[in-house]
């Protein structure tokens, strides 16, 4: 038998929000910023191979809650000891009318094993939070004090822990289900396990296979961020003349643009989130496609790159698209051909880069402006996304800048990785095995920053 939670609380504390966290799901219940979204008793489980280890009850929120313990203490429910009166309240007509979302919870708990009573930590502990906790008390079951919406500090958190304590509710967990912490999660789950020994070995079950489970999606998100940026580095474009045409130019930052969308949109997937979930002024999504402008001065300035003298070499385009070219006659390129010999093989990793030089075909590449751009961008969503709870209603915005001296230090440990890239167009549309030299350098310098930074 799985161990059944029921998840209580005051209208709008975000009952349906823990489960949707506790779920990874963003399509369990409604949720709203109106109180009262929840009407029904819904359950649903959490399983670890098939095996059903947890099963959720959402309830309505407690509307009435002063009343309810005043209807508690008056005939004919005052002769009932302990949880008798539950049932005849449940049968008696007011469970019809005024206390109607009152009964729905009522109703479920003489059948579940733990109550989880969800607090909006950013209220003051009122009267009516304290009646809700003795009628919940008088059901004889334990109950574990969810301290939600506690990423930030609250000026109410220590009258809650003194308001709960004085009711000998000891075992407190602090939670988000917005600004989500797996840690926090943990301790939920080592606070049943000390309720329901019992069941210890399957929750501990339960709790490797989230630990596992989040080591994995960070693994992946990393692999994909590292074939976003070798396979950026190794994009080129060829173009006829020089300065290159406005459609080149436009081509081939639409090229990079689509790698960065692709990107975004396997992480969105992985994490389990909405495209809505990521919105202006970091990505804007028009038409089907992500337009906030990579290549954008003001872009660049705005997470502290510096776009260097190389961004503006005669390329009509503005910052992040380098030229490689030489402008040599086809006379020249000859000649030079046969000075090099034998020696011509040696080098065939630049050998299109000659080649451009000989023939005055010219080569469009992002430039490490718009490199180091992707590298920031990508980290700064893999580390939201990694903590963003399935209840957030709030679209994130890649808007907060870390300290440009941390950039630097990340794009100086990137960059020499990226540059061997660059010499590789077949790279541009491959995904590297993750044994591969320098995909297993770059993944291993992206994990270690992400987990410093």
């Amino acid at each position: 038998m799985s161990i059944s939670l029921l998840v209580v609380g005051h209208a709008n504390t975000g009952k349906t929000s823990l489960i949707r966290t506790l779920l990874r799901q963003q399509n369990f219940g409604e949720i709203s910023n109106q109180a009262g979204t929840t009407r029904h008793v819904e359950s649903v489980a959490i399983k670890v191979n098939n095996k059903t280890l947890l099963t959720l009850i959402d309830t309505p929120g407690f509307e009435d809650s002063i009343g309810l313990w005043d209807a508690r203490q008056h005939p004919p429910f005052d002769q009932y000891p302990g949880n008798r009166w539950i049932a005849p309240f449940c049968q008696s007509h007011l469970a019809e009318d005024h206390f109607e979302q009152e009964a729905k919870i009522l109703k479920q708990l003489n059948q579940c094993d733990i109550i989880l009573y969800v607090i909006d930590i950013r209220q003051a502990p009122l009267g009516k939070y304290l009646d809700e906790l003795t009628l919940l008390a008088s059901a004889s079951k334990p109950i574990v004090p969810i301290l939600n919406f506690s990423a930030s500090d609250s000026v109410h958190l220590a009258s809650w822990r003194q308001v709960l304590a004085e009711r000998h509710l000891h075992a407190v967990v602090r939670y988000d289900s917005v600004a989500f912490y797996f840690e926090d999660e943990k301790r939920l789950y080592q606070s049943l396990q000390s309720l329901m020994p019992d069941h210890y070995d399957d929750i501990e079950t339960l709790l490797i296979s989230r630990e596992e489970a989040a080591r994995s999606r960070k693994a992946f998100a990393i692999d994909n961020l590292a074939d976003l940026l070798i396979q950026a580095a190794s994009s080129r474009r060829i173009c006829d003349r020089y300065p290159p045409a406005p459609d080149d130019a436009a081509a081939f930052e639409q090229q990079i643009r689509q790698l960065e969308s692709q990107f975004i949109h396997s992480l969105l997937t992985l994490y389990e989130f909405r495209e809505e979930d990521v919105m202006p002024a970091a990505f804007s999504v028009q038409s089907g496609q992500w337009q906030q402008d990579i290549f954008a001065l003001d872009t660049l300035k705005a997470w502290g790159v510096s776009t260097g003298a190389s961004a503006m070499t005669g390329a009509a385009i503005g910052a992040g698209v380098d030229v490689m070219t030489g402008g040599l006659s086809l006379g020249a390129a000859t000649s030079l051909g046969a000075i090099l010999g034998a020696s011509w093989q040696t080098g065939r990793h630049y050998k299109d880069t000659l080649k451009s030089k000989f023939t005055k075909r010219h080569y469009l590449c992002a430039d490490s402006a718009t490199l180091n751009l992707l590298c920031l961008r990508g980290l700064a969503l893999i580390a939201h996304l990694d903590q963003r709870g399935h209840a957030s209603q709030h679209a994130f915005t890649l808007n907060k800048q870390d300290d440009n001296d941390t950039n630097k230090t990340i794009i100086n440990t990137i960059k020499p990785l990226w540059k061997k890239a660059r010499q590789h167009p077949e790279w541009a549309t491959q995904s590297l095995p993750a044994n591969h030299a320098l995909k297993a350098a770059m993944t291993e310098q992206l994990l270690e920053i992400a987990k410093n930074h």
